[in-house]
């Protein structure tokens, strides 16, 4: 082990095998923060060491590695997020999820960088951190709860409110492969199935309280760059907007523009859009805002519908991209439906993501006869149609009828439905709230993103808005490289993207060396983001993934926008592509050289491709 203590870095991760209920504390070589910094980055190389690629990601050779970065439990404005890498069983490449929150920061005061769990346990089961002491507890009788129920069950058994709780709901239990892990009550590692894998080894929950502290390097320059930013933050019009607003503050903007995925990207406008976005949110539904740990924005929404059918029914949110794939990607303009809906995704722990997707997809496929009632139960499904819409949730999370299909995924479902161009995925992720015909630079990240069609992996639709260009394609491959290593900084670091409104990369250098006391030039900090990016390439290389791969769908390549400023637009995939692997230093076939390998320290990792 290296003898340098990095500040900000506990030195400790907690190794968890469920299928002989061992447990182990191991000490974390401080090189593995230098090279990949924290979160995001450790978890994809501990990922790539320690799970082979061509496995059944719901068996027990897969791992769920939940890893923090340096920055969480410090003054560090949006220092909350924590991260699972595992492999996906939705897209089968590796993934990576993040959360908010206060998860991460209870398990940094608990002593513990991260977590890794591997194996089966035979009966369900849930794990207790309290400091250093770690247990295996029975859960055979939380298995079947909804997390709410699941969440208050625990704090009831163990008499204690002064908990953070990680749990699945019965979508997990029921292998939905892209069942989601709930924290904090209402925060969610969203993406990719990784609820899929807690429910495959029996695991349902991970409840953590800590009670120690995070040590940093400089506080008072830590106390000095948290003041600017909050300062910044206090005059920033986009930031008081996310905070008045909260995500669905974007939905006026991306609709105007055209490029709002609407009835399963069929369309980039969605008419009804102004029942839907911030502002009729707020008026209608929001009831409170609140706060991750650290963040001087509160872009969280309580909201609750307050008369009707769903009266009552309470969520934190909707989000952006669940206003988007539960709203206008169905048709779905009724602002109480899609609370209701995105109640029932996270009641069942499911990402709305992709449940939007799937149930436009299956719209889409209702409206072409390509099914009818008869296999949807006498649902009539067309878009727009609330009832049938909500009962789809449903049916998805407990795997009935139809929804037993959907929760296979698009990829899947469409392959059996022969159906596979109405199926809006990269590699099997469900695509989000952004068509690409009507931001280009986005469109190639879509297609590069390693877990699959992520729009957070590379978010380029502010610079391509402010710069006026995104329906071109000029100079998109080094905008896209360069946003991904951003993203991967910020990832593994573990801040919240939203802290772009007053962070750039120096400030968060800044932060960094105020916390860790390791000085990073922007160079380097770049270069460690392109390792990032080439060690979660290698994975999926060795898993049978390649250029044949790295595309979009049918729709967005030949089928012209209809509407809107876009209209007309296609993608034009194949020159970004090039472009981007050259500039990654990639081969023709998108597999990174030995000379980049050798310039990032990774070449000995080219053997196991």
């Amino acid at each position: 082990m290296s003898s340098y203590k990095i500040k900000g870095i506990k030195g400790c991760l907690l190794r968890i095998n469920l299928t002989d209920h061992r447990i182990f504390k191991e000490t974390v070589d401080s090189k593995l923060f230098f090279d990949f910094l924290g979160a995001r980055g450790v978890g994809e190389k501990l990922l790539y060491e320690e799970v082979e690629p061509r496995i059944d990601p719901l068996t027990p050779k897969n791992k769920l590695i939940f890893m923090t970065g340096p920055l969480e439990g410090t003054l560090a404005p949006g220092a909350n997020k924590i991260t699972v890498s595992f492999k996906s069983p939705l897209t089968e490449t590796c993934s990576v999820a993040n959360c908010g929150g206060h998860f991460a920061v209870e398990l940094k005061f608990a002593g513990y960088d991260g977590i890794i769990i591997e194996g089966k346990s035979e009966v369900p089961v849930y794990i207790l951190i309290r400091d250093d002491d770690v247990e295996i507890k029975d859960a055979s009788h939380l298995w079947g709860k909804l997390t709410h129920d699941t969440d208050k069950a625990i704090r009831e058994e163990l008499n204690s409110e002064d908990l953070e709780i990680a749990c699945i709901g019965p979508a997990g239990e029921n292998l939905v492969r892209f069942a989601c892990i709930q924290a904090d009550y209402h925060r969610e590692f969203g993406r990719g199935g990784a609820g899929a894998v807690m429910g495959a080894k029996n695991l349902k929950a991970i409840v953590v309280k800590g009670t120690g502290y995070v040590e940093v390097n400089n506080p008072e320059m830590l106390e000095d760059v948290t003041k600017r930013a909050y300062k910044i933050l206090e005059k920033n019009q986009k930031a008081q907007i996310r905070r008045a607003y909260g995500t669905p503050e974007m939905v006026e903007a991306v609709n105007t523009l055209g490029f709002w995925a609407t009835r399963n990207f069929s369309q980039g406008l969605f008419e009804k859009a102004n029942q839907i976005n911030g502002p009729a949110m707020r008026k209608k539904v929001v009831i409170a805002d609140r706060s991750c740990f650290s963040c001087p924005i509160a872009c969280g929404k309580i909201s609750c519908v307050k008369k009707g059918p769903y009266a009552g029914v309470t969520i934190e949110g909707p989000e952006f991209e669940t206003l988007t794939l539960l709203g206008s990607n169905c048709g779905i303009s009724d602002m109480d439906a899609i609370v209701k809906a995105a109640s029932i995704c996270d009641l069942y722990g499911m990402d709305t993501i992709s449940t939007g997707n799937a149930i436009a997809f299956a719209m889409e496929c209702y409206e072409k006869r390509i099914i009818d009632k008869s296999d949807t139960d006498g649902i009539k499904l067309n878009f727009g149609n609330v009832d049938g819409y909500i009962q789809m949730v449903s049916k998805i999370a407990k795997r009935e009828g139809i929804g037993n299909l959907l929760g296979e995924g698009v990829k899947r479902a469409s392959e059996k439905l022969g159906a596979e161009n109405f199926a809006m995925h990269v590699k099997g992720l469900e695509l989000p709230a952004y068509d690409p015909r009507g931001v280009k630079g986005l469109a190639l990240n879509y297609a590069t993103a390693a877990r699959g069609g992520c729009h957070m992996k590379g978010i380029t639709v502010g610079p391509e808005v402010a710069q006026g260009n995104r329906l071109s394609t000029e100079g998109k491959a080094k905008l896209v490289k360069e946003t991904q290593q951003v993203m991967a900084i910020l990832d593994s670091v573990a801040i919240c993207s939203s802290m772009r409104f007053a962070l750039d990369i120096t400030d968060i250098l800044k932060l960094f060396f105020a916390v860790t006391g390791i000085k990073l030039e922007k160079n380097l900090a770049m270069k460690i983001g392109e390792r990032i990016l080439n060690i979660e390439r290698l994975f999926n290389i060795r898993g049978g993934f390649g250029k044949k791969d790295d595309t979009l769908p049918k729709r967005f390549l030949s089928e012209p926008m209809p509407d809107g400023p876009g209209k007309g637009q296609t993608v034009e995939l194949s020159k970004m592509l090039n472009e981007y692997y050259e500039l990654m230093g990639w081969d023709k076939e998108g597999k990174p050289t030995t000379k980049k390998l050798k310039e990032l320290g990774l070449l000995s990792e080219e053997l196991k491709t």
